[in-house]
């Protein structure tokens, strides 16, 4: 029987809860090559824009002095890169990103909250 908007509401409600938990670290499982005299790639998964509102996941390519990211049969940009071997790991690597951001943030508030509560601040009166 499908739910009512009501339980559907409460479900959300509880997996959103249950997105605040910690994901172990994960790191990136394929080097670069050591040499692409021979135009070798590691072909692989990166994280994107995981400072930015639209963080994500895509396939990436590297040479030992290139990389690529949205394709995999050439690279466009300086600077090889490790990528991830999954795009399951990729995925778990910019959970595990965010979440530190979003820690950081909360702790920011934090200790905002804590000064409030040794030394109040008292609104200024409104003036006329």
């Amino acid at each position: 029987m499908p739910m009512t908007k009501k339980e559907l509401a409460r479900y959300e409600e509880a997996l959103t809860a249950s997105a605040l938990r910690t994901t172990g670290d994960v790191s990136p499982d394929v080097p670069p090559p050591a040499h692409s005299f021979d135009g070798a790639l590691t072909k692989g998964w990166a994280i994107v824009g995981a400072r930015s509102d639209y963080a994500r996941v895509d396939v990436a390519c590297s040479s030992s002095v290139y990389h690529a990211v949205g394709r995999t049969d050439q690279t466009t940009t300086q600077e090889p890169i490790w990528l991830y071997s999954t795009k399951l790991l990729a995925l778990k690597a910019l959970r595990r990103v965010l979440e530190k951001q979003a820690a950081a943030m909360l702790r920011r508030i934090d200790k905002q909250v804590e000064e409030e509560t040794v030394h109040p601040t008292q609104c200024p009166a409104n003036r006329s």
